[in-house]
């Protein structure tokens, strides 16, 4: 089984991260999913990824409505970014999406059409490598319970959704909505919405990597 450390909506928040790393244990890798920073700088974010590298051997990222372009690019750099890439990593296959769709002005936001070639693109990366596919993203697939606000409105992305039904990933990991902690499925899938590292929430996540139809177990904690 490979063990899987999942953080998303840390904002800027360095105490809580070390908390999480200490009470998670021993992991084949962290996934980062976006919200790193709180609209901060590249720097910060990278600070950050260096302590999650103390965590575990391998650190994969995507970037959040709340970071930057800036931020995303710096992740490329430390070779930890997956928005648009796929990798194969110890019998996993990995694909990311950074930004959220349209929301509020001055965020790290794509169209539509945008997010769905960017998801398009990692997933070619990894084409006719049967493994278990996961995908990291800000942004929850819209219409399920991992994108639903206190208002009880839906404001994850459609590009995301269809992308799932079409492609059926064995796990989708996500955040942004910090309300919407939980799990869901659809189809094969599932969804895991990490819950906001800022208040200690993660998620710890194992795989089965030689049968990619097995379902993840998935544990939702706090440090």
């Amino acid at each position: 089984m490979i063990k899987l450390l999942c953080i998303t909506d840390l904002h800027g928040e360095a105490v809580p991260l070390a908390r999480i790393g200490r009470a998670a244990g021993e992991c084949h890798a962290v996934l980062f999913g976006g919200d790193i920073t709180n609209f901060g700088s590249p720097e910060e974010a990278a600070a950050l990824i260096e302590t999650a590298r103390q965590f575990a051997p391998h650190v994969w990222a995507v970037a959040g409505n709340c970071d930057s372009a800036a931020i995303d690019a710096a992740l490329a750099q430390l070779g930890v970014g997956l928005h648009g890439r796929g990798v194969e990593n110890g019998g996993l296959g990995l694909y990311g999406l950074s930004g959220t769709p349209p929301w509020r002005s001055h965020m790290y936001e794509f169209s539509e059409d945008e997010l769905a070639a960017a998801l398009d693109a990692g997933r070619a990366a990894l084409d006719g490598a049967p493994l278990p596919n996961v995908l990291l993203t800000h942004v929850p697939p819209y219409g399920c319970r991992c994108d639903r606000t206190l208002l009880l409105q839906h404001i994850g992305s459609h590009a995301v959704r269809r992308h799932i039904e079409a492609h059926c990933p064995t796990l989708v990991v996500c955040g942004h909505v910090h309300e919407a902690r939980g799990t869901d499925r659809i189809g094969a899938t599932t969804i895991v919405n990490c819950g906001p590292a800022r208040k200690g929430c993660f998620a710890v996540v194992e795989l089965d990597p030689l049968d990619p139809s097995a379902p993840p177990h998935v544990r939702l904690e706090k440090a």
